[in-house]
Parts: structure tokens; sequence; C-alpha cells
């Protein structure tokens, strides 16, 4: 089964979670339930809708009568032997019926458990999710807990997997009985979700007398993991793989390859992935990209340190470096044509412009975006970045000021604007507004760029 997001769900979909939400805000969980009980049914690829159906559910539950509860789960038991024999040929129609009996009561642990079973079948790891997560919140276990951490696992949910081990960790006094593969796994794959694959250190030292212990230690300190570390979930995904072939699976295994530096390895996955997608997925489409272009780099890499040992060296490097544009161009515009309404697509385009040169077709698309709110600090920036190179800094410190009146908190976007916004000022003449800029810029990052020496040299102008 092939997840969708919201978006990407017919648009009744939409219609039913916003009228569900209306209900379950003054405290009408029945009808939140009804529904959209029967749109899961009918969409059970999008994991949306078992989010905030369990959620609604729950808040029935609160008010269920013992009385009702007690049938429920009486139904179960004669009710559960059909499913399951269902589930055998059709999981997606066992999913259905066990949706139908948790819509009345969402406290029953056998049709939770029919339920995550069927998810398994179906390729539905966010069912799987869906059902465990509601049966250790209502009836928790250390069993229940681990098969909960291995689904989320599975389902590309890292960190929460990685949270759940820490509460086991924390509850369990024998740590001989602490699933290792598993902890390192879900480490590993917190660690891509977080997008932080360098080799760091941790600032704390582990503290334990064996290897176990420092195992944990780790987990506990949230210690970042290293390339050799991602090989541990290689060997998790290829092993899951070998019991059970998953899309999913076969994606995440192809982020720890990236992780790795297995690029090749990783590129094939990923084509693997969108061969079985049928549809061009654009965010998949960057993964390719991304595996692609890091392919060719670790090549450039090569000729550029021993060129003796090649023929061409120069020459092949050269043309490499003319496929790297070219394939980022081609997938740029081709990503942003075939979704115009997408501007994180949009913004992309724009931001490959503006590094090709192309500013007269950035400044064009940058503009466009704006338009949209989520984008328009960033569009802001780019534009006023335009019309310094257009030798306009006096236009530059308007966008550029809207941009960082709109942004809040000091981090790396609003220094990078009121960077430019305190070189634009200075060309304009508003030497002491450019000198604040800057120093603000300085308390959060001492040594941010050429501010330092920008300063400098305002500070000797002026004391001349």
């Amino acid at each position: 089964m092939i997840r969708k997001t919201v978006s990407q769900a017919p648009i009744y979909v939409r219609d039913a979670l916003t009228r569900a939400a209306r209900m379950a805000q003054v405290q009408d969980f029945n009808s939140a339930v009804d529904i959209l009980y029967p749109i899961l049914c009918k969409n059970p690829e999008v994991p949306m809708l078992y989010e905030k159906l369990r959620e609604y559910e729950l808040g029935k539950l609160k008010n269920l009568s013992g009385g009702v509860k007690f049938l429920a789960k009486l139904a179960a038991l004669f009710k559960a032997p059909v499913v399951q024999i269902i589930s055998a040929s059709d999981p997606v129609k066992a999913m259905a019926m066990c949706e139908n009996s948790l819509a009345v009561c969402v406290d029953n642990p056998v049709m939770l458990g029919v339920l995550a079973s069927a998810g398994e079948s179906a390729g539905s790891p966010w069912a799987v999710v869906s059902a465990l997560d509601i049966l250790c919140k209502l009836h928790p276990s250390p069993a229940r807990m681990k098969k909960l951490a291995d689904a989320m696992q599975r389902n590309g949910q890292g960190i929460d997997a990685l949270k759940i081990h820490q509460d086991m960790i924390a509850k369990t006094a024998d740590k001989k009985n602490i699933d290792k593969a598993g902890l390192q796994a879900a480490m590993v794959l917190a660690s891509i979700e977080k997008g932080n694959f360098n080799d760091q250190k941790s600032n704390k030292k582990a503290n334990a007398a064996d290897a176990e212990d420092a195992i944990i230690q780790q987990l506990l300190d949230g210690t970042i993991h290293d390339a050799n570390q991602a090989q541990l979930l290689i060997d998790r995904f290829s092993a899951e793989l070998r019991k059970q072939d998953s899309v999913d699976m076969r994606r995440k295994m192809a982020d720890a390859f990236m992780v790795a530096g297995r690029y090749e390895e990783a590129l094939q996955e990923y084509k693997n992935v969108a061969d079985r997608l049928g549809v061009l997925d654009p965010v998949l489409d960057k993964h390719i990209e991304k595996a692609y272009i890091s392919h060719l780099k670790t090549t450039i890499e090569a000729l550029k340190a021993e060129p003796e040992k090649y023929e061409n060296a120069d020459a092949q490097v050269a043309q490499l470096e003319k496929d790297i544009y070219d394939y980022r161009w081609e997938h740029a515009t081709m990503r942003a044509q075939r979704f115009p309404n997408d501007m994180q697509l949009q913004f992309d385009l724009g931001e490959l412009q503006f590094e090709f040169d192309m500013f007269e077709a950035a400044e064009a698309t940058f503009k466009a975006v704006a338009e949209n709110p989520q984008k328009r600090r960033g569009s802001l920036v780019y534009l006023g970045r335009c019309e310094l190179l257009k030798n306009n800094p006096a236009q530059a410190v308007e966008y550029l000021t809207a941009a960082v009146n709109d942004m809040a908190r000091m981090d790396k976007y609003k220094r990078e604007a009121m960077y430019y916004l305190g070189n634009a000022l200075v060309l304009v003449g508003r030497i002491d507004e450019a000198k604040e800029n800057y120093k603000q810029i300085l308390i959060s990052m001492a040594d941010y760029r050429d501010v330092p020496q920008r300063m400098k040299a305002l500070e000797e102008n002026a004391a001349v």
C-alpha cells in the first residue's frame, strides 16, 4: 500500500477532516467518529485519517457506558476469527471490518490486535502503529511497547520509537533484557529524521562499565551516529525486506545508504521506489537527484585527488560538472512545471535560477512565490539580493527590511537577511542602521561571515 498525504487524497477526504474537526471542537466525538471512519475505510492509504480518528475515538470512549464497552468486547470474540480468515486473502477489507468495530468502542484489544496484523499484511505500517499505539495507551505492557517501537521504525518514526525505547530503559532494571539491535536501529533512524548525519562526538562520556551500558548511555545522551552505524539500520531493513517487501522500507533503506555514503545503492533503491509508485513524486525525485549528484561528486573528488590514474581526468571532471548542472536544471524545471501550485518547488526553481546567475528569471519567480505566506520571507530575501546585484540598494533595503520585520527569532535565516540588509544600508549611506544590524548579528554569532571585518571598516571610517 502506498501512503498518501491529505493533499494527494480526494477532496472529500479533506472536507471530512474539516467537518470532523468542527464536531470535535464542540466535544461531539460521536459525530466526529461517524464522519471519519467510513472515509478511512475507503482511503486506508492516508495516515492522517488514522491519527485523527483515533483521537476522536478516545474522546468518545470517555463517555461510553460500561455496558457498551462490555458488549463491544464480547462481539469482538465472535467477529475476530472471521476477520482473521478474510485478512489472509483481503487484508484491506479486514482492516475496514476492524474499523467498524473500533468506531463503536476503541477499547477493544482483540480487534486492535487483528487490525495490527491486517495492517502488516496490507503493507500499511501507519495502520499498525495506530492500532498498537491505542493498545499501549489503554493496556500498556513491555511486549506491546516493543511491538509499537518496531512498528514505528518500519513507519519511519525513528524519533518516536527512540522515545519508547528510552521509557522502556528507564523502567527496566535488568539491562540484559534490553533489545540492543532495536535500540541502535531506532537511534540511527532518529538521526536520519533529524537530518544530522555528521560524525559527531557526544559531549558526555559513558559511565557504564561494559559495552551494553555504553549503548544505553549513548541513547540517553542523544548521541548523533555516524555513517558506520547506518550499517545497523541497513542490516535491519535488509532482514525486514527478506520477510516482506515494502515500498516504505525500501525508501528508508535508500536513506540509510545515503548516510553510509553508498550513493549508487541509494540511487538504485530510490529508483525502484519510483518505478513502483508509477507517478512522479517530487519529494522522491529530489532524493533521486541528491543520490545521483552525490555519486557524481564522489567521482569528481576521486578524479581530482589522483588525476594521474585516469585518462583525461580534467576533461572527465568538466563533463561531470556539466552533467550535474544539466541534471539539476532539468529536474528543477520539470518539477516546477508539473506541480505549478507547489510553492516549495517554485521556490526551489528560483533558488537554482539565482545560483545559475539567471537573475531576471529568479526575480520573476520570487515575486510570484512571495504571494504565498509560507514562502514570503525567503522570497523577499532573494528579491533583495537580486536588487543588490542590479545595483539598486534602495529597493533592496525595502525588500530586506520587510523580510527581517517578519522574522521573530534570530536564527540562520534572519542572520542572513540582516546581513544583506546591513550591506544594502551601507550602500545607501544609512551607516548607523547598518552598524546596528551588524551588532545584532554578532551578538548571536561572533564570527558570522565577514561581519567583524565590515564592522571594523565602518568604525575606522567613522574615526577618520
